[in-house]
């Protein structure tokens, strides 16, 4: 019983120190993946939705034209 729980601290100490660079990761994942994604959308996702929008229009219109 008392090896058990020496191994299951060791084990827990050790995984502990194997995570220790992962908030930095996450970081950098964020600043190098979401915000360029994000500063896309807001340049492509005005044209995107008045293609769409002109696209509808036509479908629309194209039987009275």
């Amino acid at each position: 019983m008392k090896r058990l729980c020496g191994k299951g601290a060791f084990v827990g100490r050790r995984a502990r120190r194997r995570r220790s660079g992962v908030a930095s990761l996450d970081a950098m994942l964020l600043i190098g993946v979401n915000l360029p994604l994000a500063a896309f959308m807001f340049w492509a996702g005005p044209r995107i939705m008045n293609l769409a929008y002109q696209m509808i229009c036509m479908l629309v219109s194209w039987p009275f034209m």
